[in-house]
């Protein structure tokens, strides 16, 4: 599994992704609760699910970004629908066994770098999964025209956003290896963060590890561990899956029915 580099104080900031929520609440409302996310991060769909009245249980390797979550909790009208562990998507063991829905979204899946880890991890969900569970995760399909161009020498600024202390953030991003036989991509993230008068106060190196599946390579895993293949989207408008852009596989749990 990728090592994890925490950039927890600027996640919120850098990851505005909304677009998804509205598949997940769709889903949740579908299934019911109790819900799991692997890769709950800062909370960014624990929250919106648990206002939209479902339980729902987040699990993350990284304590930063789990503690950012927690203070959150002290936000929202309904804390209680809310559970947080701390623990690795490959090994994790929870009490409770009988989630409606399990999520992995946005890319968390990537961060498994072998088949075997992914099977462990795909292993230890269905385990946590009532009978006919749903369970969806969303990679990004490889593009081969991407894989073929060369890596970068040099960062190139990616975005700029403002801190709520009123600093600066330019995060710059670069491609600096590609591991065509294990299917692994390594770039690197740079952020500089700069105070009201222009100064940088600090400059943060975020190495980003990832390995891409293969639409039927994925499908496969998931039907060896007890999955059984619901549906395949190429987007979170459920629109077709067309060999490019999102894999969203919404997979149902046959094992043990």
């Amino acid at each position: 599994m990728s090592e994890y580099i925490d950039y927890a104080e600027y996640y919120d900031y850098d990851t505005k992704i909304k677009e998804d929520i509205p598949f997940y609440l769709k889903y949740a409302k579908q299934t019911g609760s109790p819900i799991l996310e692997i890769g709950c991060g800062t909370g960014r769909l624990l929250f919106p699910l648990a206002e939209a009245g479902h339980f729902v249980h987040g699990i993350d390797s990284s304590e930063k970004m789990l503690a950012i979550a927690k203070q959150k909790l002290t936000r929202i009208n309904n804390p209680e629908h809310i559970s947080i562990t701390h623990a690795n998507m490959v090994d994790f063991n929870l009490s409770e066994k009988s989630f409606k829905l399990a999520i992995a979204t946005y890319r968390t899946f990537m961060y498994l770098l072998t088949q075997n880890e992914q099977i462990k991890c795909l292993s230890c969900i269905i385990e946590h999964l009532s009978p006919a569970a749903l369970f969806i995760v969303d990679v990004y399909s490889p593009v081969p025209t991407h894989l073929a161009a060369p890596c970068d020498l040099e960062f190139k600024v990616y975005k700029e956003y403002n801190l709520p202390n009123g600093h600066k953030v330019i995060r710059k991003d670069r491609f600096i290896e590609k591991d065509f036989l294990n299917q692994i991509n390594k770039s690197e993230m740079l952020f500089e963060e700069y105070d009201r008068n222009g100064v940088l106060v600090q400059s943060k190196m975020v190495p980003v590890v990832m390995r891409y599946s293969f639409r039927f390579e994925l499908q496969l895993l998931l039907e060896k561990v007890g999955f059984k293949i619901d549906s395949l989207f190429g987007g979170y408008d459920e629109r077709p899956y067309d060999g490019t852009g999102e894999i969203i596989f919404v997979a149902k749990k046959t094992l043990g029915l």
